[in-house]
């Protein structure tokens, strides 16, 4: 990742500038690897997260389709799993 100024201070990564502000690395991650802006402006992204305000209307990349449905894979083998345990708990406590 390209070198960005945020407040007049020269950040190599957006690790360093999330470190320094002492704000979610993963959410500033996310926001960049989501929205179309973000991902070209690492600035924005950091903004957003200070502001408290991520705007819903923004233009969204095709990573963003792309971890959605990863993300409600992950929740249904959650789910599986889950369902599993309470099953086997159940019968564990009957027999």
């Amino acid at each position: 990742m390209k070198s960005f100024i945020y407040n007049q201070v020269e950040y190599r990564s957006l690790r360093e500038c999330c470190k320094a502000l002492k704000i979610s690395y993963s959410k500033a991650r996310r926001l960049t690897r989501h929205y179309i802006r973000a991902s070209k402006e690492p600035v924005l992204a950091v903004d957003w997260i200070i502001q408290g305000k991520i705007p819903f209307n923004e233009p969204k990349t095709y990573k963003y389709k792309d971890d959605l449905i990863v993300s409600e894979e992950r929740y249904a083998r959650f789910l599986e799993r889950k369902k599993k345990d309470f099953i086997d708990f159940f019968l564990q406590e009957i027999g």
